[in-house]
């Protein structure tokens, strides 16, 4: 991640810290240099679907109402985009061509349509797509 650079933030960093999973302390790490500076983006598509994931997986309410707020701490240095329609259809395009799930093929269109070209996330399967240089969290 260079300097100045803004990166896509995929779900599963967010999951991994909230649901105590075995690299949640690498993901808090990076997230705390979000928070400290480091440019970052993310959908709003992402976020809800962190909140399902974590009201199926935990059953908490307070666990997602930490996790909203800590999002709501991030968003000096989060953008939380609103994909459009558009990046709605060319997700699908991109799920075909890469045999994606359509809510990875959501996060490329979304990458690509915003000139982001770095993805912060824990699944290789992106390895494989055009334009997206994915990179685990430091």
């Amino acid at each position: 991640m260079g300097e100045g650079e803004i990166v896509f933030i995929d779900a599963n960093i967010f999951l991994e810290l909230f649901l105590g999973d075995i690299k949640a302390n690498i993901c808090a790490d990076f997230l705390k240099q979000v928070k400290n500076g480091v440019r970052a983006m993310t959908s709003d598509f992402v976020i809800y679907s962190c909140i399902i994931q974590l009201e199926r997986k935990v059953k908490l309410p307070e666990v997602i109402e930490k996790f909203i707020l800590f999002i709501g701490e991030l968003t000096n240095n989060l953008d939380i985009l609103r994909p459009s329609f558009q990046e709605m259809l060319t997700a699908l395009t991109i799920s075909k061509k890469y045999n994606l799930d359509f809510d990875d093929g959501f996060i490329v269109s979304c990458m690509l349509d915003n000139g982001i070209n770095t993805l912060v996330s824990l699944d290789k399967h992106f390895d494989e797509v055009e334009g997206i240089l994915r990179v685990e969290p430091k």
